[in-house]
Formats: structure tokens, sequence, C-alpha cells
């Protein structure tokens, strides 16, 4: 496949990002084995703002800093081990898995795989908004459907706009920018009758956040045999290691291979990798930050409630408000009372998305809300 000037420095891009994003790591924190923490900084402000793991990655990762440390000046050899892992994780074949540099990597590869020009993205609006500018980049048509008044995703009206020229179509669940689930009955029933050419991106970016419930069950927990399902998945939302640009797709073997045929070479990194690979084996540290997670999300609901204030119901690590004033508004307000707030949503102009924080994270998000918006009585 060739690749243009301007392509490959797209590429390189997503790399140097990842390199750039590892953090200065301090070396008495280091030296005391201290896990790193999202808490703010002295100076610094509250980041509520990229749906991030308030708690942080396994204290173990820090071992696996130390361990790779020796070998930063080299380029990663393989991701076949790493694979292999996931593929033991999942029940499945080590050519069904493809290791990328986030999942937002695979997006950006399924794009370029299955859509050009002539060809269609079906997605619904609002979601995570990487794929439709993946798509437009490709010079395919993107076409967005409007979620359904409980916020799942309108899959007949998807069906209605799917058609011979649509290569993918795009299910976020739980779906970003809302926490909002879309039945799994539902999603086989859509995969059903959805045209033959047409491939399903399924992103499981919040997963772990569900917990149990009888409408929902991964794509990977529990398969289907349809061999266009692609189910993406990342180590940046319960593990802990947003910074580090860990992610990976599972598929078909003839259609994983089809999307490695698009990865950045050599681009997921070695620590990132050795550190993913720690943090698969710490199942108990996972099981505890879904736990506080979902207490978090509670508590959060709570205090919505008590201030009779609308939140959508999430299944995720964030909460989608409605504030009655103007996002911008409300994010311009929070960023001078140092804290930031998620991105704006256009087709939901009232509502803020907040990632949730710590609980004195929280405390000071909700006390700042009561300076901007006095609780309604």
């Amino acid at each position: 496949m060739q690749v243009s000037r301007r392509s490959f420095f797209r590429r390189i891009g997503a790399g140097a990002v990842a390199t750039a994003a590892i953090p200065a790591l301090d070396s008495f924190a280091l030296a005391r084995g201290l896990a790193f923490t999202r808490a703010k900084q002295p100076g610094g402000p509250i980041l509520l703002d990229r749906n991030e793991n308030a708690y942080g990655p396994s204290p173990k990762v820090i071992a696996a800093i130390r361990d790779a440390a020796g070998s930063f000046n080299r380029y990663p050899r393989s991701t076949e081990e790493m694979e292999e892992r996931l593929a033991h994780l999942h029940g499945v074949q080590r050519d069904q898995v493809v290791l990328t540099c986030g999942s937002g990597e695979v997006l950006r590869m399924a794009a370029e795989a299955f859509l050009g020009p002539g060809k269609k993205l079906v997605e619904p609006v609002p979601t995570f908004e990487a794929l439709g500018k993946h798509a437009k980049n490709a010079g395919a048509e993107v076409v967005e459907v409007p979620l359904t008044k409980t916020y799942a995703h309108d899959l007949p009206a998807m069906l209605r706009n799917a058609d011979a020229a649509t290569g993918l179509v795009y299910i976020c669940n739980p779906n970003n920018p809302t926490g909002s689930l879309t039945p799994r009955e539902e999603i086989e029933d859509f995969l059903r009758k959805v045209p033959a050419g047409t491939h399903a991106l399924i992103d499981e970016a919040y997963h772990h956040y569900v917990g149990a419930s009888s409408s929902y069950a991964s794509f990977l927990d529990r398969p289907v045999s349809d061999p266009r399902v692609i189910v993406a998945r990342t180590f940046s939302k319960i593990y802990g290691l947003a910074g580090l640009r860990v992610g990976y797709a599972v598929a078909a073997p003839e259609v994983a291979r089809k999307l490695a045929e698009e990865r950045l070479p050599v681009g997921v990194n070695i620590l990132g990798m050795q550190a993913a690979s720690v943090v698969l084996d710490d199942t108990e540290h996972v099981r505890e930050t879904a736990e506080r997670s979902r207490n978090d999300r509670q508590e959060f609901m709570n205090q919505a409630n008590d201030r009779m204030l609308r939140a959508i119901d999430s299944h995720a690590n964030f909460v989608l408000l409605e504030s009655g004033r103007r996002v911008d508004e409300v994010l311009e307000f929070f960023k001078k009372n140092s804290i930031i707030l998620g991105r704006r949503i256009p087709s939901m102009e009232k509502y803020v998305r907040v990632s949730l924080g710590t609980p004195d994270e929280m405390s000071e998000f909700w006390r700042v809300w009561d300076m901007f918006l006095p609780h309604k009585m």
C-alpha cells in the first residue's frame, strides 16, 4: 500500500504524541513505588474532561516502568506476545487481535480500510466523534442518525440509512457522551439486517463500567458468528493507561489482517506494552476500580437529584448533566475556578459532560456548581 508524504507524517504524529504523553517520572515517586494519580496537582486544575480513570493504574505499573527502562533506546520488536495474551483472554486466535496505539487508532484503521470516496459511514449523533472525522478525511460520506428518546442508538433508523455503499456502521456501547446503553438483542437483530458488505465497528471503551445489566453483553464476552463485526477496546479507561496509548481490535482473521495493513509501524511503545501486560494480571485492581467508579456515579446522581437536576442515566465513568444554561458559559465559569469539564456537544447545547473524579474532586465540582447555579427549590 502506497502512503503519501502527508499521510505518513499524520501517522507518525500519532506515535510522537504517544511518546510525548508519557509523563516525566519523579525519581522519588519511582523509588517509593507510588502509583500515578489523577488528583489535582499543586497549582493545576481538576481535570474532569476526558473520561480518564481518576484512581490511576495498578501500583504494579511502576515496577513495570522500571523493568522497561533499559529498553527505551529500542523499537518494539513485535506486538505478537501481547496479542497472544489478549487472544487467550478473549478465547480467540492470535490472528484475530490487532494491538494499536490506543483504540482511537482502531477507528482510523477501520476508516482507511473500509471507507473512501463513494463509501458511507452510518453513525449515531451524538457519539464519539473520531470515526466520523476519519471517515471524512478518507473522502467518505457520513450519515448521522439521532439517538432515541432514551438515548439508545436508533438502530431501525440507522438501518434505513444503510445501503450497498455503506462500508461501516458505528455502535459505541456504552455511548460517549451520553453513557447510555443500547440493548444487546437489538444490536444482534440490527447486525442480521445490515447489507452484506457492511462492517460493524462496536466500540466497547467503557465496557468495564457497565456492571450488572440484563440488556448488555459484550461482543467479546459473548461473540457472534459474524465476520463483519469489529470490536474495539482500550487500556485508557478502567486500566488507567490513557497516557501510554494502548488499545486493540478483535475481528475475524481476514478483517484483522486488513486492519493491520493500516496500522502505524512500531506505533505501540515498549512502555505501553509492558504496562498493559501488568494491568491485565491485576484483576483485583480492575474490580476495585470498577466498584469505586460505580459508587462515584451513584453519588453523583444523588447530588444531582438533591439539586433537582436532570442527568442522563450513565453506564460509564462520566455523566451528562443538563445545566439549563449555554454550555460555553458553564465551561468558562468552571475553567475560571480551576475545573476543566468535557467537550461541547453541538446537538445537546445545554448539557455538560462531567468525567467522574475522586470524591475530593467531585466535592469541589459541586461547590463550584452551587456558586454558578444555586439549588433549585
